[in-house]
């Protein structure tokens, strides 16, 4: 349950932009439909991709604070893009169904 809540500590720092490129997609599958998908992923994928870039150096010391509490960079990685990525595909599969 500790790693759970640190987990979630970790994605609340890159939340925002990961939920306002993944409301962009959704806006564009809407409008255009499926059509858009292979463009939407790989959007989403390139932009996950700058964000952890973009994480790693910014917050490079805070990993520390994780790694002393028994969690490691790749786990929070994992975990935070996976669980943002199956909620993407989701949203995106939901918007296409809601046209």
């Amino acid at each position: 349950m500790k790693a759970l809540g640190l987990i979630v500590n970790f994605y609340k720092s890159f939340a925002l932009a990961c939920w306002l490129i993944t409301l962009a997609c959704m806006s564009i599958a809407y409008t255009h439909g499926m059509s858009t998908f292979t463009v939407i992923f790989w959007f989403k994928v390139i932009s996950l991709g700058a964000i952890v870039h973009f994480i790693n150096s910014y917050k490079r010391n805070e990993f520390y604070y994780y790694k002393n509490l028994g969690l490691s960079k790749l786990t929070l990685w994992i975990a935070t893009l996976s669980l943002d990525f199956i909620l993407f595909i989701a949203l995106i599969v939901l918007t296409l169904q809601i046209r």
